[in-house]
């Protein structure tokens, strides 16, 4: 540091009467010293390279400001304001100081988001940490580009009304779906939002593509599922154990026999599917008879039908995750199956048909809408 004075001299004379060559030598001199000194440094001998460098840093060429933001991205405690003014420069020179730079604070990341173009948000997005603040104006003000770029940063932080947004703006980008899908931090609400959403999309895209009849209905219901299990934490893909009960309800109906089966078997995918098939649910509601919580569902459902309880015990068996049923719930469950009356389960299932039925006009009725606003 004792050589800074006489450098400081050499600026001023730089900058007073050197060529161009000379005032990114003496750049480079000045950010040398810096960099070697930097974790020794005081803030007042920080703030004093600060006024050195940004003297030299406005009156030299682009290209040695692009050298000088790659050097000091990564320093700690790189000097605040020349950071700052290398973050509003052309995006060749800011985007290092604008993907790495720990100087920038949330009100200067927001300040450049505001002033700059995609190019710069975009380069913010490549952030290790992104907060609330800063994602909020990205998912504002940024274009398809940056919201999915900064959907897809592991390390970014949503307020509640950014989610709601990305959620929205999935509903007609199925790319966004995808990207929100793969993130760990999504609130179970967004999820439930995200799964519907993607399965209304993938039963549109099947519905375009697929043949009619029969199959078709096996792909709709394939592709929800396979959804289900890509988005939602813990969901199962039942696309192949489908297929196996879908061949045999080909040639002949789904019974009661065939649930016990596949209960007794262990084959939970399998005894889901036939559910689905004997009882005329969706995959999703009978899947849904298998989450902690539904219990009485499956009860109902069972009742409904008129089956035995020893076809409903192995189904029971097979929601416990030890797959066991203990002597308390079996109880339970039997006084609970004996006690509904056959006609009041039908009509909660009747209930439940109803308004899946419901849910899937309305899905279909907006996916036509929207299929022709894309017409117009």
């Amino acid at each position: 540091m004792n050589a800074m004075p006489a450098l400081i001299q050499e600026v001023d004379d730089a900058i007073a009467r050197g060529s161009r060559e000379r005032r990114a030598d003496h750049l480079r001199q000045v950010t040398d010293l810096f960099l070697r000194d930097a974790p020794a440094l005081s803030d007042e001998q920080v703030d004093l390279f600060d006024v050195v460098i940004a003297r030299l840093a406005a009156v030299i060429e682009a290209r040695a400001r692009v050298e000088l933001a790659e050097r000091l991205a990564d320093a700690p405690n790189a000097p605040r304001g020349v950071i700052r003014s290398l973050a509003h420069d052309d995006i060749e020179i800011a985007r290092a100081v604008l993907a790495r730079s720990e100087r920038l604070s949330d009100e200067d990341l927001v300040a450049v988001a505001i002033a700059k173009g995609r190019e710069h948000m975009l380069a913010i997005t490549a952030r290790q940490n992104l907060s609330e603040p800063v994602t909020d104006v990205l998912v504002k003000r940024g274009d398809r580009r940056v919201v999915h770029a900064v959907a897809a940063n592991p390390g970014a932080r949503f307020s509640e009304g950014s989610l709601s947004s990305l959620v929205d703006r999935a509903r007609i980008d199925t790319p966004l779906q995808d990207l929100l899908g793969e993130r760990i931090d999504l609130p179970e609400e967004h999820v439930r939002q995200l799964v519907a959403i993607a399965q209304e999309t993938a039963r549109r895209r099947l519905a375009e593509d697929a043949p009619r009849g029969t199959a078709i209905v096996e792909a709709l219901e394939i592709g929800a599922s396979a959804v289900r299990a890509a988005v939602v934490p813990g969901g199962r893909d039942l696309g192949t154990a489908y297929a196996i009960v879908s061949r045999i309800a080909a040639t002949r109906p789904i019974t009661e026999g065939d649930v016990a089966s596949y209960a007794r078997d262990g084959k939970g995918d399998e005894a889901i599917c036939a559910i689905a098939f004997a009882a005329d649910l969706s995959l999703a509601t009978a899947e849904r008879l298998f989450k902690a919580g539904d219990s009485e569902l499956l009860v109902v459902v069972a009742r409904a039908q008129g089956w035995a309880f020893a076809t409903l015990e192995p189904l029971l068996v097979l929601r416990d995750p030890e797959g066991t049923l203990a002597p308390h719930l079996r109880k339970r469950a039997r006084d609970a199956f004996e006690q509904l009356r056959p006609q009041t389960a039908q009509r909660v299932v009747q209930f439940l048909k109803a308004r899946e039925a419901s849910q899937k006009r309305a899905a279909e009725a907006a996916a036509q809408r929207r299929m022709d606003a894309r017409r117009r």
